[in-house]
C-alpha cells in the first residue's frame, strides 16, 4: 500500500520520515507532503485555492479533489494529520468529515488529530524524552494531563531545557527513539493515529 500524510509543517514531515519506518510493516511505502502551517478551511469548497494560502486546511479539498483523479484508489491511502490546537475536537472532525463528503473524492481518507499538537506525542513517551534530551526534566511532567490544551509544545521546550523553540530539531531527536508500541501508549490521539495507519496500510490491527 502507498500512504500519503497530509501535514501541516515541516516538523511533522521530519518527524514521520523518520518514525514511520520504524512503525510500518514491510512492503508498504509512504510520501509526506508539508504545508505553511494549518491555515483554515475554505468557505468554498469547491473553488480553486488562493494560492496565497498555502496552509494545509486552505489547500485540502483541492488536493483531494486532484488526488482522487490520479491515484489507484486500490492501492493510495490518505491522512491527514492536523493540530487540534484550541479547537472542540468534535466540531474540527465534523468539520473535515462534511468536507470529504463535498470533494466526494474516490480515495480512502482518514483524518486524525494531534491533540493538542504533534508534541503531545512526544511527552507520551518519558523514556524515549530521556533518550532523546538525557539532561531533560520529567518531574515537570508530573502534573501533566495526557492530550490536554495545555501549551503542548511550550512544556515541551521546558521539560527539555530547550533556549529556543526548534521544531525540526525536536523531531528529528524524538523520530528514531519514540515508542512503535502504539496499543501501550497513554496517547489516546497517537492511539488513533497509529491504528489508522495499520488500518489503511490493510494490517491487522489485532496483530499489533
Amino acid at each position: 500500500m502507498r500512504l500519503h500524510f497530509l501535514v501541516e509543517g515541516p516538523s511533522e514531515k521530519d518527524f514521520l520520515d523518520a518514525w514511520l519506518p520504524r512503525f510500518l510493516p514491510p512492503g508498504h511505502s509512504f510520501k509526506v507532503y508539508p504545508h505553511r502551517g494549518k491555515g483554515r478551511l475554505p468557505n468554498n469548497p469547491a473553488a480553486v485555492p488562493d494560492p496565497r494560502w498555502q496552509g494545509l486546511l486552505d489547500q485540502l479539498p483541492a488536493k483531494l479533489r486532484a488526488w482522487s483523479k490520479v491515484f489507484d484508489s486500490a492501492t493510495d491511502r490518505v491522512i491527514v494529520l492536523v493540530d487540534l490546537d484550541t479547537e472542540d475536537c468534535h466540531t474540527l472532525k465534523g468539520q473535515l468529515v462534511d468536507l470529504l463528503d463535498l470533494c466526494d473524492p474516490q480515495l480512502t481518507v482518514k483524518f486524525r488529530l494531534a491533540i493538542e499538537e504533534l508534541e503531545a506525542f512526544y511527552l507520551s513517551d518519558r523514556q524515549a524524552i530521556r533518550q532523546a534530551f538525557p539532561r531533560a526534566k520529567l518531574y515537570k511532567l508530573d502534573s501533566y494531563i495526557q492530550d490536554s490544551i495545555c501549551g503542548t509544545w511550550e512544556l515541551f521546550q521546558s521539560v527539555i531545557g530547550a533556549d529556543i523553540d526548534d521544531k525540526r530539531a525536536w523531531a528529528r531527536a524524538m523520530a528514531p527513539v519514540l515508542s512503535t508500541d502504539w496499543a501501550a501508549n497513554p496517547s489516546v490521539s497517537f492511539q488513533h493515529f497509529c491504528r489508522a495507519i495499520l488500518l489503511l496500510a490493510g494490517e491487522p490491527v489485532e496483530r499489533f
